[in-house]
């Protein structure tokens, strides 16, 4: 009787293993595939070099040393702005820099697919910023995430900010009705300054 019930428990103690082991099993592979999953939505609609061309092209198409996506304070055909960030769509770009810069941005919103149109100064403190929400949609914070926002080499993940951001121009752009995601930086600067040694 004794020898029942010692096999009894073992087949108990054995199933409680073997499930155990499955599900931990299980929980390894599903993290495994988000992030597979992640860095191949990443790589399907993010920053396609033609995307980025075209953004390059906007950043340069009649830009001029007073009037740029880049300067703080900028002076564009008399209109003082003293941002360089702004969010702009087909129907609002007149009103923002790229309007003052481009003539017909309208157009050049619609030819090209371009949904939305910014420019940011600090992805680090605009990710934290109370209003995230209600200035950017979930795909545009989603890819904003993966910007490199610091040149900082001691810069704390936990801040709200950094010391020597990098500016982006990022463009949301519709393809048959996928959205895609794309971003140039804005300045001249070396982002990887901290991976230079000094001899």
């Amino acid at each position: 009787m004794n020898k029942k019930m010692d096999k009894k428990g073992f087949v108990l103690l054995e199933s409680i293993l073997v499930l155990v082991v499955v599900a931990l099993s299980l929980s390894v592979l599903m993290s495994s595939f988000s992030l597979i999953s992640r860095k191949t939505k990443e790589k399907e609609y993010y920053d396609r070099s033609s995307d980025k061309y075209l953004l390059y092209s906007i950043l340069n198409l009649g830009t001029d040393e007073k009037c740029n996506y880049w300067a703080n304070p900028a002076t564009c055909n008399g209109v003082n702005y003293n941002s360089i960030n702004f969010h702009a769509t087909s129907s609002t770009c007149v009103d923002k820099k790229i309007g003052q810069i481009v003539p017909h941005c309208s157009d050049l919103f619609a030819e090209f697919g371009i949904t939305h149109l910014y420019v940011v100064d600090d992805i680090k403190k605009e990710l934290k910023s109370a209003n995230v929400y209600s200035n950017y949609d979930n795909g545009t914070i989603e890819y904003m995430k993966t910007l490199k926002k610091c040149r900082d080499c001691d810069y704390s993940v936990n801040s709200s900010t950094c010391n020597d951001p990098i500016p982006y121009m990022i463009g949301v752009f519709n393809r048959g009705g996928n959205l895609f995601y794309s971003s140039i930086v804005l300045d001249n600067k070396e982002i990887d300054t901290c991976a230079k040694g000094t001899d």
